[in-house]
């Protein structure tokens, strides 16, 4: 399909080649028709900055959010946001778990958990798929 779009030349078929989140919002769009946003982060400084958006995001849409771009590939799916100090704390979901379906695992071994914005790379940039739900009338 991304090749079918121009995204991604013939030689991507079949690869090994990782998809960012930007790839993501193509296929949600193409294959199942939901739009989505894309959050621009040039750093992963900035990510402490959006917590109060990616709040509203969770409230307004309640979608995960897939992250992409530097090193890490990751989805949020919740977010804490201290109105008076202005931090945030991320439930983060590492997509690349591939074990049985077991809570205690998944937590104990650090597949999901709230984490700070010191996750994010300073160096490294990032790309948010925030997908919106249709809205229906």
């Amino acid at each position: 399909m991304l090749v079918e779009i121009g995204d991604k030349p013939p030689t991507f078929i079949g690869s090994k080649e990782w998809i960012g989140a930007n790839e993501v919002c193509y296929v949600l769009d193409s294959l199942c028709g939901i739009s989505s946003r894309i959050m621009h982060l040039s750093s992963g400084a900035d990510i402490e900055s959006k917590g109060r958006e990616l709040a509203m995001h969770f409230e307004k849409e309640g979608t995960p959010v897939m992250i992409g771009g530097g090193v890490l590939a990751y989805t949020i799916v919740g977010v804490m946001f201290d109105e008076v100090t202005g931090s945030s704390r991320f439930l983060i979901l590492d997509p690349h778990y591939t074990g049985a379906e077991d809570l205690k695992t998944v937590q104990g071994k650090g597949w999901i958990g709230w984490k700070t914005a010191e996750l994010f790379l300073k160096t490294a940039f990032y790309n948010l798929c925030m997908p919106m739900r249709p809205k229906v009338v």
